[in-house]
C-alpha cells in the first residue's frame, strides 16, 4: 500500500511540477516566435525512379505504353516537373494534407489536377489532364508510381528517361 501511494505521490508531483513549468512561462521582449513549419510528408529526399502511364479514352488498349524516369525529389519540391512543360504552363495551389500532395498545372491550351501519396519510399498518384486539339476537349489520364532509389547524384540530375 505504501509503495503505491509514493508511486501515485510521485506522479502527481511530476504533473504538477511540469503544468507550473509551461504555465507561467510568457515570451521574452523582442523575442521571435518560432516559424510555422511546412507540413511534413512522409517522403525520403533523393532519387526517385517514377513510371507513368497514360490513358485516354478512344485510344487503343497497349497504344501508350508506360515509361520510367528518374528525378530527384525533396519535402520541398515532392512532384516530379515533366521536362516537356511548356514555358507558358504555370503549376498552382499545390497543397500538402497529411501524405498527400495535390497541384494543378495550367497552360493556353490545357489544365490538369494531379494529386500524390507518398508512403515514406514510395508513392502512388495519378493526374486529370484536359486539353484542346485541333479544336476538339480531349481527357487523358495519368497514373504515375514512384519508388525511392537513394541519395541524389552531385549535383542533382535532370530527369532522366529510361
Amino acid at each position: 500500500m505504501k509503495r503505491s501511494a509514493l508511486f501515485i505521490a510521485a506522479v502527481v508531483f511530476t504533473v504538477v511540477a511540469l503544468m507550473a513549468a509551461g504555465c507561467g512561462e510568457k515570451p521574452k521582449e523582442g523575442a521571435q516566435a518560432p516559424a510555422p513549419t511546412a507540413p511534413k510528408v512522409n517522403m525520403q529526399d533523393g532519387q526517385w525512379e517514377v513510371t507513368v502511364m497514360n490513358e485516354m479514352p478512344g485510344m487503343p488498349a497497349g497504344m501508350m505504353k508506360p515509361h520510367t524516369f528518374t528525378t530527384c525529389l525533396s519535402q520541398k519540391e515532392p512532384i516530379a516537373k515533366p521536362q516537356d512543360q511548356p514555358a507558358d504552363c504555370k503549376m498552382q495551389d499545390v497543397k500538402v494534407a497529411g501524405n498527400t500532395v495535390t497541384w494543378g498545372v495550367v497552360c493556353p491550351e490545357m489544365s490538369s489536377k494531379g494529386t500524390i501519396t507518398y508512403a515514406g519510399i514510395s508513392y502512388d498518384g495519378v493526374t486529370e489532364t484536359t486539353m484542346k486539339v485541333e479544336g476538339k476537349e480531349m481527357k487523358m489520364k495519368t497514373t504515375m508510381k514512384g519508388k525511392y532509389l537513394g541519395a541524389c547524384p552531385t549535383p542533382p540530375s535532370a530527369p532522366v528517361q529510361k
